[in-house]
């Protein structure tokens, strides 16, 4: 079996666990004693906004990768923030696979019929109202990468073997009107992944676990 073959039968195999499938609260996981704190509240919106993310692997001479996007400097939100291609649900879009697709499409260039679709996990809860459900696919390595240039600054990959070790993830603390509140982190290199991305990226590592992983 080969490398590709054996990453994709170990996520499609832990994807149907509890662990991954599970929604997730990022900020109250590792916040537990803010839930509730009126600072924290007038920041994460009780009224949630659907959204999905495509987290896209690709098999490359070297190994497997994961693509990630620097979003622009200009957009009007997370703007030069590291994130996976995706956006808010449309009207249009059938269910988060949809639009995950899609905004990989808009956002990169990937056409939807060169990701095939492993599974999902659980919805992430952030910040900002989104409800995100990341989608994991497959895509083909001869597909055309492109950033769009009013969302994308950078198209960059880490690599899985990265992403699977758990000692890579970590949490931040970072401060707001001088309260101190923790956030994830997975540092790669230049790029600073937190928040979020960062969250979505822990979740997946444990579907990359073998079975007699703790």
């Amino acid at each position: 079996m080969t490398a590709e073959k054996e990453w994709r039968a170990r996520i499609e195999r832990n994807l149907g666990q509890a662990t991954a499938a599970r929604v997730r609260e990022l900020f109250s996981e590792i916040n537990p004693h803010l839930v509730g704190d009126k600072l924290f509240e007038k920041r994460w919106s009780a009224k949630r906004k659907d959204a999905a993310v495509l987290v896209p692997l690709i098999a490359r001479e070297e190994g497997m990768r994961v693509i990630m996007t620097v979003r622009s400097s200009t957009m009007p939100s997370h703007a030069g923030q590291i994130s996976f291609p995706g956006g808010k649900t449309h009207p249009e879009d059938k269910d988060a696979i949809d639009t995950a697709l899609r905004e990989a499409h808009e956002e990169v260039n990937i056409p939807p019929e060169a990701v095939h679709v492993i599974g999902s996990l659980g919805v992430h809860k952030g910040g900002l109202g989104f409800s995100v459900t990341p989608v994991i696919g497959m895509v083909d390595p001869t597909a055309p990468l492109r950033p769009c240039p009013r969302e994308v600054d950078e198209i960059f990959e880490i690599p899985l073997d990265f992403v699977a070790d758990l000692a890579n993830h970590i949490t931040e603390e970072r401060t707001l009107e001088g309260v101190p509140y923790k956030m994830y982190a997975a540092p790669y290199g230049r790029y600073h992944i937190w928040g979020l991305t960062a969250g979505i990226l822990r979740s997946f590592a444990e579907t990359l676990q073998d079975e007699d992983a703790a």
